[in-house]
């Protein structure tokens, strides 16, 4: 009788086997649409691929950064992105070690080389998200990953989203969350602004809503990913309610931004069902909306600012207002 149901099973698995096919001849042809001869930076413009030499590359990121400085980082151009001769011979900065292994990324990893310039700008390229401490996370933080994903097979943006998250089949073998901290990092309320820079995190092994989403978009980031922080500075506009923020990810031009928690602050959420999102409900936003929500920009030019809820007098971080989206999307749920 086992024998006799063998056909149907075949049949079944036909359509899935087709499927699978399909989808590897899609990563294939993407890849190399996207690829560039050697040291070669593809960006995808109009259906088709620029490959832009490496150093001017560097050239035009570098001088995005320092026309897009905060207030406060201007003193500190040079710390920044260093001299020549610098100290003790040294002539870079964290600044400059993140233009050149976003550029690396883009070069080296299929889903980075989808991310649009503009995007890549505002979302991939910067050393830091909000008034966090500049710190030289990024190196430490893709040497951690890279083996993660090579080993989980990670190939699109969800793949990376959910392996550096530890939501994926091979999660046991690591995470974000266990592959820079001697022990498991973990959520603990009330810590921004103490501990909220990536590297403080991964050393105290902890961190609070923000401390958390910024490790998270600096770990995305770090491995070619568009990825942001997003928020609320008071639920209902009401600072004793208190803030929260979260993790908006770039996808791709056809599906744009989606938002995921942190697994520390989470509940094993997906980037498809905004409704899995604990605030995400008219309790949060209700009719007519009341919780006013920003995410992080580093493009200085638009005029929005992000409302950080420890610094609430501090204007110096661009932001994008997101309060329509969730109002409609999380009213739904």
């Amino acid at each position: 009788a086992p024998l006799a149901l063998l056909p149907l099973l075949l049949l079944l698995l036909r359509p899935l086997a087709a499927a699978a096919e399909k989808e590897e001849e899609e990563h294939e042809a993407l890849q190399k649409q996207l690829s560039c001869p050697e040291n070669m930076v593809p960006w995808p413009e109009a259906g088709k691929t620029l490959c832009q030499d490496f150093d001017l590359a560097v050239e035009d990121a570098t001088a995005f950064l320092k026309a897009n400085l905060p207030p406060y980082d201007r003193d500190n151009e040079v710390t920044l992105f260093g001299e020549p001769g610098g100290v003790d011979g040294l002539n870079t900065g964290i600044a400059a070690v993140a233009v050149n292994m976003s550029l690396e990324a883009r070069m080296a990893l299929p889903w980075a080389a989808r991310v649009p310039r503009g995007v890549f700008n505002d979302y991939v390229l910067p050393y830091a998200s909000l008034n966090e401490a500049r710190t030289n996370a990024r190196p430490l933080l893709r040497g951690a990953l890279l083996p993660l994903l090579r080993n989980a097979g990670a190939r699109t943006i969800d793949d990376v989203v959910y392996v550096v998250n530890g939501y994926n089949a091979s999660a046991a073998n690591g995470s974000l969350w266990t592959a820079v901290s001697r022990e498991k990092i973990y959520f603990k309320s009330g810590q921004t602004p103490l501990v909220y820079d990536p590297m403080s995190a991964i050393a105290f092994g902890y961190a609070s809503c923000t401390g958390i989403s910024v490790l998270y978009v600096d770990a995305l980031r770090a491995v070619g990913v568009a990825a942001r922080v997003v928020g609320t500075p008071a639920w209902h506009n009401v600072t004793a309610n208190g803030n929260h923020n979260w993790v908006e990810v770039w996808r791709g031009p056809e599906r744009g931004w989606s938002f995921i928690e942190g697994r520390p602050a989470g509940q094993g959420e997906s980037l498809d069902d905004p409704c899995d999102k604990w605030f995400c409900n008219p309790a949060h936003f209700p009719d007519p909306n009341d919780t006013p929500v920003f995410a992080a920009r580093f493009d200085r030019g638009t005029g929005v600012v992000y409302p950080m809820a420890w610094d609430p007098k501090n204007d110096a971080v661009p932001g994008v207002d997101r309060t329509n989206y969730y109002a409609s999307t999380c009213l739904r749920c």
